[in-house]
């Protein structure tokens, strides 16, 4: 969609700005900015716009804060990377790999501080109120703790045999949905929009993440390496308590659940083993399952747009949610 076009290319130069090249030592810029410049969606900073434009303001009134939701998501990505032992992010080498765990640490504290640097620049230059300049710091705070109550439910469940549905939606409602939410409700504040379109937009923002989060595990088992970044199947692998694999135990039958424990949760696993068990989680219906859920959560997001009037940027807002679910194999 052109405006979702629009929206990355407007936040690239900031973010390019906030993480400069002239950032020293050399070895420290080089780390904060390599998975940025290997891509990804801008799909934060683009929320966070078309939010702020979608109550009445002007995308060009959140664009600080756009930048800093990119630098909060790919600090995220680089811890995640360290605790998971992923070698590729995007289809390029993670920070770890290159620069060694304890400069990739440092990266994403980097990362981290910039967030909250450009927030503060964000709201000292449209002159912010003291209410909304600490409703936004504090939407990026809790945002932040959240994310960690959500990390560490995943790195508990590795390790847990009795993991539920419920759980499950409670960890990444906290690990995706809680930087969506923030993402979304930091552009309607920075917009100057109602408590209502506030509230609406960050139950939207919550719900595309979390069907993020799900759309993402199915694509993980179907979709194709060049496309997703990761090695397909490096869920199984790693032992990964999604809800494919929650919903998987407690269908599949004897012999197919012992296909799946074969290669879930064994570094050693061979493709052919992993290959096997990505059958069981289809044949069970345990993929379709959760790529339908997704498109239900989705549905739900888009509903809590109807307080928002009719604009460009709510439908950016929609295309959004409807990228989520869509996102090719």
């Amino acid at each position: 969609m052109k405006y979702l076009e629009e929206c990355a290319a407007l936040v690239e130069p900031e973010i390019d700005r906030w993480i400069s090249k002239e950032i020293r030592p050399e070895v420290l810029a080089k780390a904060m900015r390599h998975l940025i410049e290997a891509g990804g969606k801008r799909l934060r900073p683009c929320l966070a716009l078309s939010a702020c434009e979608a109550v009445g303001g002007k995308r060009e009134d959140a664009i600080e804060t756009a930048a800093a939701l990119e630098l909060f998501h790919n600090f995220t990505l680089i811890h995640d990377d360290i605790m998971d032992h992923d070698e590729f992010r995007r289809n390029v080498k993670t920070v770890h790999v290159i620069w060694g765990e304890p400069i990739a640490i440092i990266a994403g504290d980097a990362l981290f501080a910039k967030v909250f640097e450009a927030a503060a620049a964000n709201a000292s230059r449209l002159g912010l109120s003291l209410e909304r300049t600490v409703e936004l710091f504090n939407t990026l705070s809790r945002a932040s703790f959240e994310l960690c109550q959500g990390q560490v439910l995943d790195m508990l469940f590795e390790k847990r045999n009795d993991v539920t549905e419920e759980e499950y939606m409670q960890m990444i409602s906290g690990k995706t949905g809680a930087l969506t939410e923030a993402a979304a409700k930091a552009g309607a504040i920075l917009g100057n929009a109602s408590r209502e379109k506030v509230q609406a937009l960050a139950g939207y923002g919550r719900l595309i993440g979390m069907a993020f989060q799900m759309q993402d595990d199915v694509l993980g088992i179907l979709g194709k390496q060049e496309k997703f970044g990761k090695p397909i199947g490096s869920d199984i692998r790693e032992g990964k308590k999604t809800l494919i694999i929650l919903r998987a135990m407690k269908l599949a039958p004897e012999r197919d659940r012992e296909t799946l424990l074969k290669a879930f949760g064994k570094s050693s696993a061979t493709s052919e083993e992993i290959s096997a068990a990505i059958e069981v989680l289809k044949k069970v219906g345990a993929v379709d399952y959760v790529a339908e859920q997704a498109q239900k959560m989705v549905a739900e997001a888009k509903m809590k747009l109807r307080v928002l009037p009719e604009s460009r940027a709510k439908e950016a807002l929609q295309a959004i949610a409807d990228f989520v679910v869509e996102r090719e194999f």
